[in-house]
């Protein structure tokens, strides 16, 4: 597999978002063709807390009309951008977010997706072609290193916000 084989096409920007801790989350998702042929999909999400990663699921097989999830699994990786580098690890795919989304087939352990060494690339490409996922990459590296706390807005609803950067108590 080659980049010039992959096509990225982003899929519609879902609404949504967590009411609480983050509004503007949307969980984007894209679809990957390998030599114009349908070959995988994606979902991604991000935390703006301690953590700072992005989440990523990618389900590789066949998507033909006629399939059914036995013809495909699925990796799961978290991301972080380390010195404008995305970095990507492998997780265990059923604790993924999207465990419970049924047509992405099997979910593999870290250990079972790191012997494809497919995901990893195709992780790398959607990084490059999906500018949801870089500002997602982007955006979180500067919040890892912050503290958040909700707060209380006007209209009834929490929002997450840096937090003042003391001192622990004793």
């Amino acid at each position: 597999m080659t980049a010039a084989d992959i096509t990225i096409e982003l899929g519609s920007a879902p609404s949504g978002g967590c009411p609480c801790c983050d509004p503007e989350a949307c969980f984007p998702q894209g679809y990957v063709s390998r030599g114009g042929q349908p070959h995988a999909i994606y979902f991604a999400d991000w935390d703006y807390g301690a953590s700072g990663t992005v989440e990523l699921l990618i389900s590789v097989g066949n998507w033909e009309k006629d399939s059914t999830p036995a013809n495909r699994c699925a990796a799961a990786f978290r991301g972080q951008l380390t010195d404008g580098v995305a970095r990507w690890t492998g997780f265990d795919a059923r604790l993924s977010l999207w465990r419970d989304v049924g047509m992405v087939g099997k979910l593999l352990s870290d250990e079972d997706a790191a012997l494809e060494p497919e995901f990893a690339g195709l992780a790398d490409a959607i990084t490059a072609r999906d500018s949801r996922i870089q500002k997602a990459l982007a955006d979180t590296a500067s919040t890892s290193k912050t503290m958040l706390r909700p707060v209380h807005r006007k209209t009834g609803i929490f929002a997450a916000q840096a937090a003042r950067k003391e001192p622990a108590p004793d």
